[in-house]
Parts: structure tokens; sequence; C-alpha cells
């Protein structure tokens, strides 16, 4: 029997701009440098909550909480994206061997697993390529997960990437990470 190198020419890589998603990233540039594939980068976030304070918006001049909602989605998707992108160029910037090609950056507002097997069953991709959070059982059981939800649903190979402990990370780069300052915890 004969094993059969897989096909990837595109891989839909989703972050969440953690530092695990930093290490997933790692492993999608990996494969983009093996196989000569092209990335699309995917961030969702949740919309903002129905009940935004009454107070910041009118402290922030907006009609009502739907304009606030609106202009802020709009505001931080741009951000988003603009880092992202940035992050993107510095990479193929920094790796001389890099052959891969950041062909898109989708940034968009929703339930996070939902978009990203959207995307999964929609676009003209190979594997997708994450990060876990490492959620335990009981947390993993109230909030569900994410990638469990995308593994469990993708119509696409997926490459899950786990928490590295603290004690085996290991620096392998200089580059800039992932995640700017106004996005860390």
């Amino acid at each position: 029997m004969m094993i059969q190198k897989p096909k990837i020419s595109h891989i839909l890589f989703a972050t969440d701009l953690s530092d695990n998603a930093n290490r997933a990233f790692d492993y999608a540039v990996s494969l983009a440098e093996s196989y000569n594939a092209g990335i699309t980068v995917i961030h969702v976030f949740e919309k903002l909550p129905r009940d935004t304070d009454p107070i910041l918006v009118a402290f922030l001049g907006y009609r009502d909480e739907d304009e606030l909602r609106e202009k802020s989605e709009a505001n931080l998707i741009e951000r988003i994206k603009t880092t992202i992108e940035q992050f993107c160029a510095q990479t193929a910037e920094q790796i001389p061997t890099c052959s891969l090609i950041f062909r898109e950056v989708l940034v968009e507002t929703g339930n996070p697993a939902d978009r990203i097997l959207h995307h999964a069953g929609t676009g003209n991709y190979d594997i997708l390529v994450m990060g876990n959070r490492g959620l335990g059982l009981i947390q993993a059981t109230l909030m569900g997960s994410i990638s469990r939800k995308v593994l469990q649903g993708s119509p696409i190979p997926v490459l899950i990437v786990p928490m590295a402990m603290e004690s085996n990370i290991k620096t392998t780069s200089n580059r800039s990470r992932l995640a700017p300052p106004f996005f860390e915890s």
C-alpha cells in the first residue's frame, strides 16, 4: 500500500489572539512552508452584549445601544484586522525561506465555532489549524469548547495545537507575536 502525501494548498488558521494561538500559528507557518501553501487567518469575537450600559452610550455620544455596538464593533474589527495584517507581513519578512502567502485576513463577530465552521465548509481550504486553551473537563462542559465543536463539525482535517506546559515552552523565533498589548489580559 502506497501512502500518498495529502495536498495542502490553502490553510485556514483560526486565532483568538492568545499566546497559545501564537504557538498554533507556528504550526500553520510550518505547514505552509512545507507544502508551499497559502494561509487565511480568521478571528471571530462575540458581539457586544444587548444590555450595554446606557451611561456608556450617553457618555460616548451615541444615539442608542445599537449605534454604540455597531460603531464599536466596526472599530474593533478594523484594529484587529490591521494588527493581524502587520503581524503577517512581519512574519513573511523575517523568514527568508518562507514561501507562504497570506491570502486573506478575516475578522468577524458572531459565535466563533459557528463562523469558523462556516468558513471551513465554504472556503477552499485543505486544513484548519487552531490552538486549544486546554480547558478542564468542568469548564469545557459548562462553557463549551470552541476547538471541540470545530473538531466535531469540520468538513476538513483539523490540527489542534494544545497549550504548552510552561516548562516546555521554547521560543524558536524572535518575531513579534500575534497578541499585541491591547489584546492581552
